[in-house]
């Protein structure tokens, strides 16, 4: 979707699901650097070899988030529907749409975007309530990462990402909730959490005139 300058007029508040851990989107740098060395003692082998790789990824793709409005980001664990363990990851942003209009050419203009990517997503505009909303999910491609511990790594790894586009009431502030997981099957599973998540969130006033999340 596109990304505008500038801070969002509204804060969100959302309930996030159970199962999520957390991951921090300011202190990243204390933050990995404290979880190091308790990870390079609980591991041996090519895993631990691994550590620092990993870890410099995730504090790469942290500041991405954060420096593109994430207000949330979360890892979790789940059973998928036949019982294997599904990982998944869970981000929501808090984004600057521009001057207020209706929120239903936000929406015609955030698809319009969506169709212009490289990947192929499926879109589905829907109403909760009286709110125009934009399902979006498709299944994407990217390089596979460098880590020791899986050299047999393919040239590139499969995603399955499901999002949730959801202007406010003035169209001025847009709130994407979005969830991936390489489990491509098990993909579509996660539609009734973004859904729920999606008719839960709510804009409220932001008291410090910043982007933040009210669990």
């Amino acid at each position: 979707m596109p990304k505008r300058p500038g801070i969002p007029r509204q804060a969100i508040s959302v309930q996030i699901p159970s199962g999520y851990h957390e991951l921090p989107l300011t202190g990243i740098d204390s933050a990995i650097g404290a979880a190091e060395p308790v990870l390079l003692q609980s591991m041996t082998g090519s895993l631990r070899d691994s550590v620092p790789a990993a870890l410099g990824t995730l504090e790469y793709l942290l500041g991405a988030l954060a420096a593109r409005s994430a207000v949330y980001c979360g890892i979790g664990v789940h059973r998928g529907s036949a019982g294997q363990s599904v990982t998944s990851w869970l981000t929501v942003s808090c984004i600057d749409a521009g001057e207020p209009r209706n929120p239903r050419l936000v929406i015609l203009d955030l698809g319009q975007a969506k169709l212009r990517e490289e990947f192929s997503w499926r879109l589905e505009p829907v109403e909760i309530g009286t709110r125009p909303v934009l399902f979006a999910e498709a299944v994407c491609h990217y390089p596979a990462p460098d880590l020791p511990a899986v050299p047999e790594a393919a040239e590139d790894g499969s995603a399955f990402q499901m999002e949730a586009l959801i202007p406010s009431s003035d169209g001025a502030t847009v709130a994407a909730i979005e969830v991936a997981t390489t489990s491509v099957e098990q993909g579509p599973e996660f539609a009734a959490m973004l859904f729920a998540m999606a008719a839960s969130l709510e804009f409220v006033a932001s008291p410090s005139g910043g982007s933040s999340l009210d669990l």
